[in-house]
């Protein structure tokens, strides 16, 4: 048997190095929110003319997801993963020197497209690395990674933007993921599952797969509760610190509140990855239902910088719980020869709402929407549809069968992961 199928040392510091590859990808995301207030004074444009900007990366997400990702199936997620972390690494530092925001909005996309190919990767070979019956609580918990990576650039931003502006964050967000790809060619184990299919991947993985009879409506479904749950996701990541900021606060304080959302994410992904169970859609409906139910309550008065940031804590712990529920229950939902195949397709359709969530906040800013108390009603429709759908997905998907006994399982464990 292979040596990072007996090991379990490589194979949870494979674990642990797919975790920090989220952690810098969550930096990377959210490196052009933090530093959109400082990028509006050095270029000289309106707000309503960031949105595109902040879209331009999840664009990038949308095409590596799913014309990248899937290729993980069939040539190994590690060669993936390596490729595109160094690569957007090297593009990020040179969006640090771009010299008009039309160069930063097509560096940040290509940034995009190496992001959009790592997270399924990421995803689908920790489930594999996992013991089994945790496959969906493992692949939510490296999702962690990201929010963390988060509050990570926030931290950042509060730091450096006052003094080194904008472009340090795009160099920290270079620099890491260079280094993490070394980390991970040095000590990443490849999937097992590949390993033990060999051919039989080309076969078993790809857009045909998912869509396939029986898997067609779940797949179709699951797209549609992506897009809806991301889409708010990035409406409220985009916009957060700009909200705050136009409310009299500095760029720091708004980081600093923007950032106490992200914390509470953190918080959130760890719930629902304690709470989650193999192929549950119960805890995406929960966490879905709730971040609604914060939304809405920001919108009932004017609770003043101390009640909001309390209030975005817990906006950040649902709406990220939810977001972390998604990769866990879909990453559980299809086997493991088609799972990057399953997830890459899903965070792709998913995009199309990140993208759509930013060009939203602009639209309500034009139409006069910019006080917190109007703007934070907009999420609440589109997470109520999600948790209705999370529901049916929950029902459909309770009787599934478990994976073949031949499925891998790739470390000795005890009763705990």
């Amino acid at each position: 048997m292979d040596d990072g199928i007996d090991n379990p040392a490589r194979g949870w510091g494979g674990f642990f190095l797919i975790l920090l590859s989220l952690v810098v990808e969550g930096f990377d995301l959210q490196a052009a929110n933090f530093a959109a207030p400082s990028i509006l004074e050095h270029f000289g444009v309106t707000r309503t003319e960031i949105g595109p900007l902040l879209s331009a990366s999840l664009v990038g997400v949308l095409i590596g997801a799913v014309l990248i990702g899937p290729l993980g199936d069939r040539i190994g997620r590690r060669t993936i993963l390596i490729t595109c972390c160094f690569t957007y690494g090297l593009i990020s530092l040179a969006a640090a020197f771009a010299t008009s925001i039309t160069q930063l909005m097509a560096l940040r996309f290509l940034i995009g497209v190496g992001l959009g190919a790592v997270l399924p990767n990421a995803l689908a070979l920790a489930g594999e690395l996992a013991p089994r019956k945790y496959l969906a609580r493992a692949t939510a918990l490296v999702g962690i990674g990201i929010t963390f990576g988060g509050v990570l650039a926030g931290a950042v931003a509060a730091s450096f933007l006052p003094t080194h502006g904008w472009p340090s964050l795009f160099i920290a967000g270079g620099l890491l993921p260079i280094a993490i790809a070394v980390l991970l060619w040095i000590g990443l184990p490849e999937s097992p599952a590949l390993r033990q299919r060999g051919g039989e991947a080309h076969r078993t993985s790809g857009v045909g797969a998912i869509l396939a009879p029986e898997y067609r409506a779940r797949t179709i479904v699951i797209w549609i509760v992506f897009a809806l749950v991301l889409m708010v996701v990035y409406l409220l990541t985009g916009w957060i610190p700009l909200l705050v900021k136009d409310q009299g606060y500095s760029t720091a304080t708004a980081s600093w509140i923007a950032t106490a959302s992200h914390a509470g994410g953190v918080l959130g992904g760890v719930m629902a990855s304690l709470l989650l169970v193999r192929r549950s859609w119960s805890v995406v409906a929960l966490f879905a239902g709730m971040a609604a139910a914060a939304l809405a309550l920001i919108t009932l008065r004017d609770w003043g910088i101390v009640g909001l940031s309390l209030l975005l804590v817990l906006v950040g712990l649902f709406s990220t719980g939810t977001q972390n529920g998604l990769n866990g229950s879909c990453g559980a939902t299809y086997p493991a020869a088609m799972r990057a195949s399953g997830l890459g397709w899903a965070l792709g359709m998913g995009r199309i709402g990140s993208i759509a969530g930013p060009l939203v906040g602009s639209l309500a800013i034009l139409l006069g929407l910019a006080a917190p108390r109007h703007f934070f009603i907009l999420p609440v429709v589109p997470l109520l549809i999600a948790c209705a759908l999370a529901i049916w997905l929950a029902r459909r998907t309770a009787a599934l069968p478990p994976e073949p006994a031949g499925a891998p399982d790739p470390i000795p464990h005890g009763d705990t992961p």
